[in-house]
């Protein structure tokens, strides 16, 4: 028996059946695709009355080709059940061919016996860990993959001032703690492990990690942003020896000295606030005029008696021995450079987001930020993005516990439906 030729609606008929279906995407103008033709058909006899083999003609059926991203002929697909198992491309011979399919089909007879969780969150902050409790709390299987500790970004924040329920405000750290204990009390589950592949298109998608594989149905992407570096020549090498991100963490290695904070929007200015009351002398560095933050932090900025500007500046080289002495400036509107001898510098001009696992899975915008509305759905079914990792106005505590509670009303609605 020969292999199919199927056009689109004879495709996504067939590939819902309980029969694999093996697709090869081919064109009559391909050489490639004639020299294994004959090949292709003996598997179809082969595995004749198990597997359903089938060709597409890409030039009739163009629009399906792209549906389903062949971009390279011949690529062989296989499918079963609705989902795609897996794919080879260019196979070198006839057993390349017979290798691919045992060996997708065994792996899938692999993955029907694994647990497959409804939900799998990746990050434990805010966002994390409400998805974690509203998904619980609905009956739902959810895991929570975390590599350090409970809270994110939030943990490293000593005193947190803006989130509602605290009247005298609420130590980030403890904050953390308290949503992991909540999260668990409904029998969401958490596991310490860094994730270091996934494949969000499978079915089940697949998260790999330090600790072992995990299967899930829906995933909540909650990877948040780290700090966004200023890209000056050293500046990697004089971590820890005078260059930092993080005054709550490490201010207090600088008391009495001189520090520089760089940046003008909230996170710099509260930095200088609170070094103020470490350091000796804080000098904030900005590229404009004026402070970008909040009216808030503009009064007591200002009367702080050891803070000081440098407007209109930017860093262009870190000076130093085996540690920081100092940094050049240069004045955007003049022109002109200078020297600052500092003890410490501190970069709060913005964060990245931590996307490298996702790119080329999830659309993700110019800067980065996984592309996701309000509704926190990504680009693929089954997946969200919450906090600081999506793309939104306003990145806070607050914005990412409504994110992920979101997440979890909309991925209930995805799974009601398969």
């Amino acid at each position: 028996m020969a292999a199919v030729n199927m056009n689109q609606e004879m495709f996504e008929k067939a590939i819902l059946g309980d029969k694999p279906v093996l697709v090869d995407f081919w064109a009559p103008w391909c050489t490639y695709c004639r020299r294994i033709s004959d090949a292709y058909d003996r598997i179809a006899q082969k595995y004749e009355g198990r597997i359903l083999v089938t060709k597409i003609n890409i030039d009739e059926e163009p629009a399906l080709a792209q549906q389903e991203g062949i971009e390279i002929i011949p690529t062989l697909v296989l499918y079963h059940k609705g989902m795609t198992l897996g794919s080879v491309i260019n196979p070198e011979s006839e057993s390349a061919i017979d290798e691919f399919i045992s060996g997708t089909l065994s792996m899938e007879q692999k993955q029907k016996a694994v647990h497959v969780h409804d939900m799998i969150i990746i990050g434990g902050g805010p966002g994390g860990y409400t998805a974690a409790l509203y998904a619980a709390r609905s009956g739902l299987d959810a895991i929570v993959l975390e590599k350090l500790s409970a809270g994110g970004q939030m943990a490293q924040t000593h005193q947190i001032d803006n989130y509602p329920g605290f009247e005298d405000g609420v130590d980030g750290y403890e904050l953390g703690q308290k949503m992991l204990r909540q999260a668990q009390r409904f029998g969401a589950q958490t596991a310490y492990a860094e994730v270091t592949r996934v494949d969000l298109m499978a079915e089940p998608k697949v998260i790999e990690t330090s600790e072992g594989v995990y299967y899930g149905k829906a995933v909540v992407i909650a990877t948040g942003a780290g700090p966004r570096e200023l890209g000056v020549e050293g500046e990697k090498e004089l971590v820890g020896r005078g260059v930092a991100y993080c005054a709550a963490c490490d201010g207090m290695f600088f008391k009495g000295k001189t520090v520089a904070v760089v940046g003008g929007g909230n996170s710099a200015a509260a930095d200088a606030l609170l070094l103020s009351r470490i350091a000796e002398r804080v000098i904030v560095i900005h590229r404009r005029d004026t402070l970008r933050a909040t009216k808030v932090y503009h009064e007591p900025l200002m009367q702080a008696e050891n803070v000081e500007f440098r407007w209109d500046s930017v860093v262009t080289a870190l000076e130093h021995e085996d540690k920081l002495t100092g940094v050049r400036l240069k004045n955007v509107k003049s022109g002109e450079e200078s020297s600052l001898e500092v003890d410490g510098l501190f970069v709060s001009v913005g964060r990245k987001p931590n996307t490298q696992l996702f790119d080329g899975q999830v659309e993700l915008t110019a800067g980065g930020y996984i592309a996701a509305g309000e509704d926190t759905r990504t680009n693929i079914p089954g997946v969200y993005a919450v906090g600081d990792v999506r793309e939104k106005q306003l990145r806070q505590i607050v914005t990412a516990v409504a994110d992920g509670a979101v997440a979890v009303h909309m991925a209930e609605e995805y799974l009601a439906g398969k």
